[in-house]
This record gives C-alpha cells, structure tokens and sequence, in this order.
C-alpha cells in the first residue's frame, strides 16, 4: 500500500513569481485581472459545494448541518457580488476553513496570484501572532519609523482580536485550532490575505503599543506587494540529536516527509535507528523532543518514531474511512468529474460497509495499529516534548499519541492538528473553471481510537509558552529553555512548570 502522503497548509508563501515576459518598450506587461460574471462566481462557489460534499468522509466532524448550510448560504449571496477570480477565491476560503479540516487547501490560480503580485498595495507590516497578542515583526514603506516588536493593537478601529478571525475565516485549520494560522502566516502573509479579501486600501490608522510600553498612533499609507518580497522556504531538514548535558539529550525532528530524508541520501527508518542507538549509548535518562516545525510527511514516520519512545504498540485509529472507492461530481455546467479514490491493489486493505464507504482493514504494514515490530532500542527516560502550531498532520499525530498513553510533558503552545484525528492522505484536486481556484479535498478520516476531552482542539500544552516576536526563528527560544529545565527538575520535586521569566537566554550554554 503507498505511503500515506500527510499534505501541509498552503498560505501565502505559495505565491507564484510573475513570469519574466516584457513588453515592447520594455517594461513587464501588468497581468490583467480575471473577470468572472455573478453568475460563473456562483458556478465555481456550487461546484467547490458539490466535491466538499461528495468527498469529505465526515463534512460534519466540527460543524453541524445547520451550520453548513447557513455557510453555504453566506458563500452563494455573496457571489452576487464577485466580478473578479480573486473574489471567488476568497468566498471559496472562507466556506472551506468553515469545514474545520487543515488539510483543505483553497489556492488561487496563477493568474489571479501574478495580477496581485503585480498591482496590489498592502498594509506595510510584518506581523506576529500569538497567544499573547499581534505584534509588528517588521516594518515598510512610511511605517518605517514604528518600533519592530511593537504590539499591534487596532487597524482602522478593528481590535486584534478582530485580525486574527479574519486570519482564521481565511486559512485552512482543524477544527477550532487557532495556532496553525498563527505559525503558517508569518511576516507579510496577513497583509496579502488582507488585500485578496478587502482589495487595495488607500491607507490605515494604526494603533500600537512600543516596546516600552508607550501607547501610539501613526496613519501610513498602503506599499506596493512587488516591494515585499516572500517568507524565505522553510529549511528541510532531518532528525538530529544534540547532548545538552550527561544524560541530557536533544532530538529535534522537523519532519516525516520521506523526500526530505531521500535527498539527504537515506531514510526516517535508519535515522531514527542511528539517533535512538546514540542515545542508549550516551546512557541518556532525559531527552527534550522538539516537533515545533514539524508539520507531516510520511506514514507511518510517526508511528515509528513512537516505537523508539513507547515499546506496546497502540490501536492509534478507530477507523481510517473513505467515502467510496470512486467519487463522481456533476458541475453547474453538466461535466462530470470523476476522482478514483483507490486502484485495485489498494482496494485489498479495505472493507466495503454499507453505503458503499470504505473502512482500512487493521493489517500490516500501516492498519490501524502504531507498529507491528517492537524497535530496539526503546527509550525510556523521562520525556518533554516541544509543541506549537506548526505541529501539523503526522506531527499531531505523533503528540496526540504520546499524551494518550501519558508518556511525555508538553511545552509550548497548541498542537496544530486536533487531539481526535484528521481527514487527509488522499487528495482530489480540482480547478475550478471560471476562477482558476484550486481545491485540494482530503479523502481518508483518520478518527483516533479515544475521544477528545474539548472536540475540535488540539494537544494543549502542560507549560504555555507561545513564541515571541524577539526570539523569531530561534531555536533555543524561551520554550526550549522552559523544556529543558523541566526534564532535568530533580524527578522528587513538584512537576511545576519552571518560570520562562526568569531563564535567561545568556545562560544557556553554547550549541555543541
């Protein structure tokens, strides 16, 4: 059976570069906007509808009926009021993060991507989210003079908390988990969504806090998005250890993905075989497992990095379900479009239940259990585990694992994939044809065998400790810190969270 292929969000750092093509006298063509009438807006918005609904194997895991429909509603009234394909993109994102699955991607077309890139003005910040507020991260154009790591406290009157439900009314999420848009926005990622959903802005009131405390306003004019260069490519890497100390480890694992260990010239199976035969070398009694940037990759990496941690194989799934082996859709236009969701030698994992739904038959090598061989060697020390938003997919998986069987401490913040499971794997992509959108519909409902304590949330830290604007793209940030000092708390003292406060960054020794 191939590999289950754990997919990751697509925000704004998808965004194409514009072609290199120039005119006659030189100068880039300006790509031109793609009109559609209300009448091909409301087709695309009736077709992304029918796949959701034909497609997804549970629509009503984190919404109800009613809910669905009243969203429904919302999206084909506004369509009388789209007249170009980004329109259309942004009532198609908003219906679909209503549907509470991360995996869902809504992506505009390249064109629609090139005519933004190419005309649109942006409000000229850089922002941070979190827990603990809106900050600026960086600065542009004639906002030049705000202080970075400044708090964001209203744009045009709207509070922060009012930014953050349009990042989340616009952004792929699990269920009611607000950390995933936090982590996969960053940097210019807001103003961009911003400008696809309320179009260009002549200016905006700013009201912000410095870091010093002082309470401050500025208007500043909107920037040219050509100006504003994209996030940099997160770095691929693979799983690495590092020894803080004698009997201190650190294993950081940014990903599942077996490409990344492909082109690294091996595989997540001998790393994790290597890296786990260090640490019982090392006599390592304490590790620190950092899953922070890990959002997926490859079953079952997971369950075979939770081999080395847990040595009982766990029924991880309930049940892994499929709507149908094969799904049919009728456009607004009479195509029909037909997805084929197994082949035939894919068709032998599965049971067909009534109604034509296929459930995963829990056999070897991925079922429904976490692993069929025990790993040597298994760690058994004691265990913290690094935790955000951008634990995603196979790395959600892996935490909500761990704190089921109670074997580690979480630090950090909010998981960014639901304690209770995930619909993925299996992707149907359709472009939708006035508008050029993209829709990539995840097919397999991964349901975990427990229930969640709060539906549609994910593994919840046990020390809160969510990233801050000083310490972007620092490993060692004020959570490993609080991470390490609480695996190495002497095991006969109170399990209490060490205060991030009082750990000062200047202590922490030099990286190995």
């Amino acid at each position: 059976m191939p590999a289950h292929p754990f997919r990751t969000l697509l925000l704004a750092s998808s965004l194409c570069a514009l072609a290199s093509a120039v005119d006659a006298a030189g100068a880039p063509p300006l790509p031109s906007a793609i009109a559609v009438t209300p009448a091909q807006a409301r087709d695309d918005v009736r077709l992304a509808i029918a796949v959701a609904e034909a497609a997804l194997p549970d629509l009503y895991w984190h919404q109800s009926p009613g809910e669905w429909d009243a969203a429904k509603a919302r999206a084909l009234a506004a369509a009388a009021g789209a007249d170009e394909a980004m329109d259309v993109w942004t009532i198609v994102a908003q219906l679909m993060a209503h549907v509470g699955e991360g995996h869902l991607d809504v992506i505009p077309g390249d064109a629609a991507v090139a005519h933004q890139r190419a005309t649109a003005r942006l409000l000229p910040l850089d922002l941070h989210w979190s827990r603990e507020g809106v900050f600026i991260s960086g600065v542009h154009g004639g906002a030049a003079g705000i202080p970075p790591g400044s708090r964001l406290l209203a744009i045009n009157g709207e509070d922060a908390q009012a930014l953050l439900a349009e990042l989340v009314s616009l952004s792929a999420r699990d269920g009611r988990i607000e950390t995933g848009a936090m982590r996969e926005c960053p940097g210019r990622c807001y103003a961009v969504l911003r400008q696809r959903a309320r179009g260009d802005e002549a200016g905006f009131d700013l009201h912000y806090a410095t870091p010093a405390g002082e309470s401050r306003r500025a208007r500043v004019a909107a920037q040219p998005m050509r100006g504003r260069p994209p996030a940099a490519a997160r770095e691929r890497r693979i799983a690495s250890l590092q020894w803080l100390s004698p009997g201190v480890a650190y294993l950081d694992v940014p990903s599942f993905s077996n490409r990344v260990y492909r082109e690294a010239g091996t595989t997540f199976a001998d790393v994790m075989r290597d890296l786990f035969g260090q640490v019982e070398q090392g006599g390592a009694d304490r590790l620190v497992l950092d899953l922070r940037e890990n959002g997926g990759g490859s079953e079952p990496n997971e369950a075979i990095l939770f081999s080395y941690l847990v040595p009982e194989p766990l029924r991880r799934y309930r049940s892994v379900e499929a709507r149908a082996r094969t799904l049919s859709v009728a456009s607004p236009s009479g195509q029909v479009l037909v997805h084929e969701v197994y082949d035939a030698e894919e068709m032998r994992g599965q049971q067909v239940l009534d109604g034509g739904r296929l459930s995963r038959l829990d056999r070897p090598p991925e079922g429904l259990t976490t692993h069929w061989t025990r790993a040597a060697p298994v760690y058994g020390g004691r265990l913290v585990v690094l935790a955000g938003g951008r634990t995603f997919s196979g790395g959600a998986e892996l935490a909500a694992m761990l704190r089921h069987v109670r074997r580690a401490r979480f630090v950090g913040e909010e998981t960014g994939g639901t304690y209770e499971g995930n619909t993925s794997g299996y992707a149907w992509d359709v472009v939708l044809p006035h508008s050029g959108v993209n829709l990539g519909m995840p097919l397999l409902r991964f349901r975990f065998d427990w229930d969640a304590d709060t539906p549609g949330r994910g593994v919840l830290p046990d020390c809160d400790v969510p990233p801050q604007v000083s310490e972007i793209g620092v490993q060692r940030d004020r959570a490993w810190r609080v991470a390490r000092a609480l695996v190495e708390t002497d095991p006969a003292q109170p399990a209490a969270c060490p205060d991030a406060g009082v750990l000062s960054a200047a202590a922490d020794p030099a990286e190995p």
